[in-house]
């Protein structure tokens, strides 16, 4: 059961973007869906600490990303209010 699956699940898919399909109504008992359950939590646990170090590997990069974005925004807003002073205005100074 458990190698038929995946094939199950990519022959669904293939009859599921067919224009001329009907509707397929679908219902899962209730072991199904303890089953399907199971799975996924296994998949993710699996997953996460994968993800984790992922996370935390590329943090350091997207901070720094989000930094220079933020001052770059702060610099545009600066030189738009500089350029709205008067040039007598900047002068006098």
């Amino acid at each position: 059961m458990p190698k038929l699956l995946p094939f199950g699940v990519l022959l669904f898919l293939c009859f599921a973007c067919s224009p001329e399909q009907d509707e397929l109504n679908v219902r899962l008992t209730l072991e199904d869906r303890e089953e399907i359950d199971r799975r996924v939590t296994a998949y993710m646990d699996s997953l996460r600490p994968l993800l984790d170090s992922l996370c935390t590997a590329s943090m350091t990069d997207r901070i720094a990303i989000a930094t220079d974005s933020i001052v770059q925004r702060r610099l545009e807003e600066e030189a738009r209010l500089r350029a709205r002073i008067p040039q007598n205005l900047r002068n006098d100074r």
